[in-house]
């Protein structure tokens, strides 16, 4: 396996790197802490950078006349249009990064379930975004984003990454659009593309291999775009047995009837949930060692991220 890209990051600071909340507390996360080593963060606070000091009151989103508004409610101050000022010159000329984690539940930074309160007094309903979460799915939908909150969730965090290191290692090419870069990459990946999205895998082949008089700007944007549209839905189990079945396919000849009947009933536990993914993947990886396959040897199938960043491959991948 090639050496893993460093993807970068957007974060809330205040998960890990300070204390910026409204009650002056800092977020603990293991996993943000723990990616320290592996990416490159940079760090945004959104109330703090519209003026509200620590400690603060808090901000809530409220609907008034069908419109939402950001308000500090102690206070009556209405930030709204402060929020959507700075969003929009932070995130604009934003380049060259691969995702954002955000903080959950947050009237600025959150992402979804987010409490919009009536004018009046009653219960919030819980469908909102905030302000800059929502500004930031908005444009950013192609990224890899997720919360803190449910990162804590294995299946989550394992899509996550997987998404993350693959925009990552895409990003990296795309700064020389080198057409020999390109089908490596193409290459290297397309068992982890195939597991997203075999139609789509298959029309990046062919578009890279019927190159004809396509420049490397206008091939990079049109593969660029496939590629987003890939990685638009996580992978789910069978289309990871799907490809699981097209590695064993590679050593057909020189496994014998038991080694097979092995492999394939390990296939079907992972089917019905019972045994993670990572059983099926060793197996593959023994036998790439084995019969020397260095084809599936560089497939980011097998491992699309540093393996020490998830205790356990999630049942479920």
């Amino acid at each position: 396996m090639e050496k893993f890209p460093t993807p970068k990051l957007i974060l809330s600071r205040c998960i890990e790197h300070d204390h910026c909340r409204y009650d002056g507390s800092v977020i603990g996360s293991p996993f943000v802490k723990q990616l320290e080593d592996y990416v490159e963060f940079e760090t945004v606070c959104p109330e703090m950078e519209i003026g509200l000091g620590v400690p603060r009151k808090p901000i809530r989103i409220i609907e008034k006349n069908k419109k939402l508004h950001l308000i500090q409610p102690a206070s009556g101050k209405d930030v709204t249009e402060d929020m959507k000022e700075f969003a929009e010159n932070f995130l604009t000329p934003l380049a060259d990064f691969d995702g954002f984690i955000l903080k959950n539940r947050s009237p600025s930074c959150g992402m979804n379930n987010i409490k919009i309160y009536p004018e009046v007094e009653g219960r919030p309903r819980t469908d909102g975004q905030g302000f800059f979460g929502g500004a930031v799915l908005n444009k950013f939908p192609e990224l890899a984003i997720e919360d803190e909150g449910r990162l804590r969730n294995l299946k989550l965090r394992e899509d996550f990454l997987i998404k993350l290191y693959t925009l990552s290692r895409f990003r990296q090419i795309k700064k020389n659009r080198r057409f020999s870069d390109l089908i490596d990459f193409q290459s290297q990946n397309k068992f982890l593309l195939m597991a997203y999205n075999q139609e789509l895998v298959r029309k990046m082949g062919r578009m890279i291999g019927e190159k004809n008089d396509k420049g490397s700007e206008d091939l990079y944007l049109e593969y660029e775009k496939m590629l987003y549209h890939a990685l638009n839905n996580p992978i789910e189990a069978p289309s990871n047995i799907n490809v699981l079945l097209h590695a064993l396919g590679h050593f057909s000849k020189q496994l014998n009837t038991e080694e097979k009947a092995f492999f394939l009933d390990a296939l079907e536990k992972y089917r019905q949930g019972v045994m993670p993914l990572l059983v099926c993947l060793n197996l593959l990886k023994s036998w790439i060692i084995r019969f020397e396959d260095d084809y599936l040897r560089h497939q980011t199938f097998f491992e699309p991220y540093p393996v020490d960043l998830i205790p356990v491959t999630t049942v479920y991948r």
